[in-house]
């Protein structure tokens, strides 16, 4: 199953149906013409299938970076299209296809990214100044002719790589304005019915007439969320769910249409043994979570789903906003994770995939890019400092980066205390305004620490969190990996940070020498990124548990809002604007959600695209809400595209009845901490185990490194008697202790104590 279902600018669509658009005098051609034009070539002469590497290392290595880039390119919109087919012949076809120097259409070369240049500009996408009084409009209705309120309407211009998306009102009609002198590509959509395409429409034409049809059969199923789409997952414990939620859905939304590409079993087992090393997915859930996995998202298995109930359109306030949104980076490659408001009229974004800052002109669509210097890798998060310069976190390579937009500068710095070299994982970032020496905080997700650096001289300190246990109402919920990950400023100058696995907030007082840092446990899991708002009240995204939380640190108080479907939301960023409204990532079903504390309800504006994993959301100086899209891996999305994506609103406030009364609720326990089940003392065996687990670590036994050879000589030496012994006292302690610290450890002591005393 091809993950994406519908791209304007370059024509990844799936499944069934494929729009191929023509090809024009000027020789441009559309991907999926292009791939088709190569599939019908004979293989090449020269080619020898028991020869095969030798023969692509030969090739390969004739071809610009250039070229290898477009061949990676077309191998991987075709694996996608056609995942059945033999992958092997295709990868030749491209490859001979692109060495013999065949030339190639503007649609797959205008990629925005050009060579590398260090603290320069190395590409610019030039814009087009809006035509004045351009409109494309028109009226929805259904086969009887009456109006259908809160359809989508999109327009893309194909030249600039961005799309305008209003709604129709409830006469069904809808108005596009201030939009490009160009033509358009235009797709009215929305939940349960047929998405409906018009092309190359010439603004201030006459009005479109667009009638809807029902979605029916996979046409319908296709149109899930991913929220959806992960609550047919049967589960024998809401443990094992979460932690699926909390492992699996990291980077990406599970139960996308990506996610449901038809997989072996083989397949699916080495992507779990992948995550597991990311954060770790308890035995219980790694040992069942692949037949899980292929009894719902395989092709057979989507037949067997109920039909799929599409959520309301929007109405109202959600149905009077306008969004914009600008495409990013190289398709099935770029990873625009976080974005920032830049000098008026400016947006900046970090394209993790590539390296790179990118500067959008917002006026006129011109994207400027600036690579990061060799060895800088993985921008993550951006923000301004207190002199107008910009920073970034590199994940990837331990360090921080400092880019000045006057001079297109880029200085790189160590994230790490001296006399370290390099940090271990620096993630979010923030600079507090107020702040005379203007430190620039940031979490380190590699290292149980928070750090700052000092803007002007690069003098970084370490502040080390609390351990296990430590926390106010310590061990709720606490997991493998500590994880140090949202950050934030308060009022009063204090620092907050989340531990999305160890499941803490924390408050770090820069005033105190040793920081006087604080945690506290909240009632829900995966704290990720939250915000403080003007009355110092911390509001935080339940990742894990999909609510919303709210802690006021003067009484310690937490309240817990159940986001709609909650079960299956994996809120991932929120941030409050300067009326002290909350806006939340809406992860799992593709919406900005608007929260008003005040009346506690629940306003959802839906994203254009499918896939819509949005990882932060900021505001400008109009008042606009801003968020950016990068689902990892990008091909997941919609389009392949990263993006950056702006929501005008509407002007006067919502009616008071509008959205969703949120409901204050406290979550079963299994969602809030994962204790022991069975009390060591109820267990068949809990004072044999817990004697154990305080047994030292085995003398002369390397327990920091593989015992995969210890383990095999031990238990070929144990009698079949001893064997089944070390295999209940294993499956007791994961009873009494399933969220224990180091398995291993514990597995270990328990294969000691057979070997000394149980001969």
């Amino acid at each position: 199953m091809n993950p994406i279902r519908f791209c304007f600018g370059i024509a990844l669509l799936v499944a069934a149906s494929i729009a191929v658009a023509q090809e024009s005098p000027s020789g441009d051609t559309t991907l999926v013409e292009l791939l088709k034009k190569i599939d019908t070539q004979a293989m090449p002469d020269s080619y020898v299938g028991k020869n095969h590497q030798k023969w692509v290392d030969t090739r390969m290595a004739k071809l610009t970076e250039a070229q290898r880039d477009l061949h990676g390119r077309l191998w991987e919109a075709k694996r996608r299209m056609n995942p059945n087919q033999n992958v092997g012949q295709s990868f030749v076809k491209i490859l001979h296809y692109i060495s013999r120097g065949e030339k190639l259409g503007r649609i797959l070369t205008g990629d925005g990214y050009g060579q590398p240049q260090y603290s320069r500009p190395f590409v610019q996408l030039q814009g087009i100044k809006p035509g004045s009084k351009t409109r494309i409009h028109g009226r929805v209705t259904n086969a009887k002719g009456d109006p259908i309120e809160g359809v989508m309407v999109t327009a893309y211009n194909e030249e600039l790589e961005v799309s305008a998306s209003v709604f129709t009102g409830v006469d069904g009609k809808f108005e596009l304005n201030k939009l490009r002198k160009t033509t358009h590509q235009v797709r009215i959509r929305q939940p349960g019915k047929l998405d409906v395409r018009v092309m190359d429409v010439e603004p201030d034409s006459d009005a479109l007439a667009v009638t809807m049809k029902p979605a029916a059969g996979e046409k319908l199923q296709m149109q899930r969320t991913a929220a959806s789409a992960m609550s047919l997952m049967k589960w024998d414990s809401l443990r094992d769910k979460e932690n699926f939620k909390m492992m699996c859905t990291y980077c990406h939304q599970a139960g996308t249409v990506g996610f449901r590409t038809p997989e072996q079993p083989v397949d699916w087992e080495t992507m779990v043994r992948r995550m597991d090393g990311f954060g770790g997915l308890y035995k219980h859930t790694q040992r069942t979570i692949v037949k899980r996995l292929m009894d719902t998202y395989t092709r057979d298995a989507e037949s067997r789903w109920p039909e799929y109930i599409p959520p309301s359109p929007p109405t109202g306030f959600a149905a009077k906003v306008k969004i914009t949104e600008w495409d990013i980076g190289i398709p099935l490659k770029a990873n625009v994770h976080d974005l920032e408001p830049g000098p008026p009229g400016t947006m900046y974004a970090v394209d993790m995939g590539q390296g790179a800052i990118v500067e959008l002109d917002i006026a006129t669509g011109q994207r400027t890019v600036f690579r990061m210097p060799p060895g800088a890798r993985a921008p993550h998060s951006i923000e301004p400092d207190n002199d107008g310069n910009y920073w970034v976190t590199l994940c990837a390579s331990g360090h921080m980066g400092k880019f000045d937009p006057k001079t297109t500068d880029i200085t790189i710095w160590s994230s790490a205390e001296a006399p370290a070299k390099n940090g271990s994982y620096p993630h979010t970032l923030r600079v507090n305004p107020k702040d005379p020496e203007g430190l620039i905080w940031y979490t380190d997700a590699g290292r149980n620490s928070v750090f700052y650096i000092h803007p002007r001289t690069g003098f970084v300190k370490e502040y080390h969190l609390l351990e296990k246990n430590q926390a106010v109402a310590a061990g709720k919920g606490e997991s493998r990996g500590l994880t140090p990950y949202g950050l934030d400023f308060a009022p009063d100058g204090s620092i907050w940070y989340s531990k999305l696995n160890a499941n803490r907030i924390g408050r770090i007082d820069p005033k105190a020498p040793d920081g006087d840092v604080k945690e506290w446990n909240p009632p829900f899991r995966g704290p990720r990124r939250h915000h403080v708002d003007q009355d110092g009240i911390v509001w935080v995204p339940g990742f894990g548990s999909g609510v919303l939380g709210r802690f006021d640190p003067k009484t310690e108080k937490w309240t817990t809002y159940a986001l709609p479907d909650y079960d299956n939301q994996i809120p991932y960023a929120l941030n409050i604007d300067s009326k002290g409204i909350v806006w939340i990532c809406g992860t799992g079903n593709d919406t900005i959600g608007r929260f008003d504390p005040k009346t506690e309800r629940l306003i959802e504006i839906p994203m254009p695209k499918q896939v819509t994993f949005t990882r932060e959301i900021e505001f400008d100086e109009k008042g606009n809400v801003w968020t950016c899209s990068s689902n990892g891996p990008t091909r997941h999305t919609e389009g392949g595209r990263g993006s950056l994506i702006r929501i005008e609103l509407p002007k006067g406030e919502p009616a008071a009845d509008e959205g969703v009364k949120l409901e204050r609720i406290v979550l079963p326990h299994h969602q809030v901490a994962f204790v022991r089940q069975v009390p060591w003392h109820k267990s068949p065996h809990g004072e044999l185990l817990k004697k154990i687990d305080a047994m030292p670590s085995p003398k002369g036994i390397p327990v920091n490194k593989t015992l995969d050879k210890h383990f095999k000589k031990r238990m070929a030496s144990f009698t079949e008697k001893q064997r089944n012994r070390f295999n209940t006292l294993r499956q007791g302690m994961d009873l009494v202790d399933p969220n224990m610290e180091n398995r291993g450890l514990s597995y270990l002591k328990i294969l000691e104590y057979i070997h000394h005393n149980e001969k």
